[in-house]
């Protein structure tokens, strides 16, 4: 009987050390996760609050440890306050360079404006803006950038794809003074806790630390919504040259908006271009082996200009340089009581192909790949040529 209870305490103490070390390694694996500065708002009012009933904990210069339900900064004629729950008959002022930092235990997250937040907050006043910056984990981030970026409901390869890009992509911006990225367009899109799904935090699981590197470095992951057919030579969009942006064969056709066109009235045109006095005529001076336009010289009223495609894309908010240009002829009615007359305007229209500045992977095509059972590493290795899939280190940055 001893024996057999020895025996017994024995097998639960070589559980316990399993156990330890297994709770060890993964607290371990964990803590190493590198953590990621999101500037998520820029504005000169704000109001952040707690989700329910678990208060939200702040620090700053003039505050210890308080709890709060929530607080609203502002900023009127050059001065910056702040203000605890609704209580409006106490309030600070906060000077030019503060920074309060904001915490909760609440897994709801932290309401920032219409959107949650898990992780940190950090806020900084600087001049008339008030900085808000999440700081999280990349895996947390990362669950809810692929549900920002692709719709959750695409095939799971496409997702775990986007996963390995936006985990490079952002792991390579590290290092800025403030922040790392933003959450919009220019970088890539995070809003938070409501893109987060059980699908895309599984992609982000199943790839969970994996990163593309060309030559032991992390590469510039790029990647757009839709090329129309071609994927862009970096070179031929910027004036840096990547090996790994090259381009190749994309499968977008199943995009419902592969197609595009927008109409320019001549008053909108000279608001757009008024040092030439609106647009008259385009001529396309040169493509590029995609047919996406490189150069265009625009002709006004009052003389003529040269642009990029990229610029005049981004003055014109069109979806991408893979553009033809065409005018037609619109009468216009006047109204005039002594004798109507009608006056002949020339609108432009813009037809184009895909979404986006075409380099890098190609959403959708990363979709109709999955679509056909091909696996995340095919489908990145397709749209980033020569390039390898590994585990994250810091020596790659």
């Amino acid at each position: 009987m001893v024996f057999k209870i020895i025996k017994i305490s024995h097998k639960i103490c070589f559980i316990g050390i399993i156990v330890f070390f297994v709770f060890y390694n993964y607290s371990a694996s964990a803590s190493k996760e590198p953590l990621i500065r999101v500037l998520i708002s820029k504005n000169k009012n704000l109001r952040i609050r707690s989700d329910k009933s678990i208060p939200l904990i702040i620090k700053g210069k003039k505050f210890s440890n308080k709890k709060i339900k929530g607080l609203t900064l502002k900023n009127e004629a050059n001065r910056t306050t702040i203000f605890f729950d609704k209580n409006k008959q106490k309030i600070y002022d906060l000077k030019n360079k503060a920074k309060i930092v904001v915490k909760s235990s609440d897994g709801r997250g932290i309401w920032v404006g219409q959107k949650r937040y898990s992780g940190i907050l950090n806020l900084f006043v600087l001049d008339s803006k008030i900085l808000v910056i999440n700081i999280l984990g990349i895996e947390k981030y990362l669950s809810s950038v692929v549900g920002s970026e692709m719709p959750a409901k695409w095939p799971l390869e496409a997702l775990k794809a986007q996963a390995i890009a936006s985990r490079t992509y952002a792991l390579k911006q590290k290092g800025n003074l403030l922040y790392d990225i933003d959450s919009t367009q220019n970088k890539q899109v995070y809003n938070g806790l409501e893109s987060r799904t059980y699908k895309t935090s599984r992609a982000v699981r199943s790839t969970r630390s994996l990163v593309l590197t060309y030559k032991n470095k992390l590469i510039n992951a790029l990647f757009h919504s839709s090329s129309g057919g071609m994927t862009e030579n970096s070179q031929d969009v910027w004036k840096n040259e990547y090996p790994y942006l090259s381009s190749v064969k994309d499968f977008d056709k199943d995009n419902p908006k592969l197609k595009w066109k927008r109409q320019f009235s001549s008053g909108e045109l000279q608001k757009l271009f008024p040092k030439i006095g609106g647009i008259k005529n385009i001529e396309i001076l040169n493509i590029t082996n995609t047919g996406r336009v490189k150069n265009v010289k625009i002709i006004g009223k009052y003389g003529s200009d040269q642009i990029s495609g990229v610029d005049i894309r981004k003055r014109m908010n069109l979806k991408s340089t893979l553009m033809r240009f065409k005018f037609i002829e619109e009468k216009k009615y006047i109204s005039d009581n002594e004798k109507p007359s009608f006056k002949v305007e020339k609108n432009l229209i813009v037809l184009g192909q895909g979404s986006g500045h075409g380099v890098g992977l190609s959403q959708w095509g990363a979709r109709y790949m999955a679509s056909k059972g091909q696996k995340a590493e095919r489908i990145l290795k397709h749209f980033y040529k020569g390039v390898r899939i590994k585990p994250f280190s810091k020596n790659y940055l």
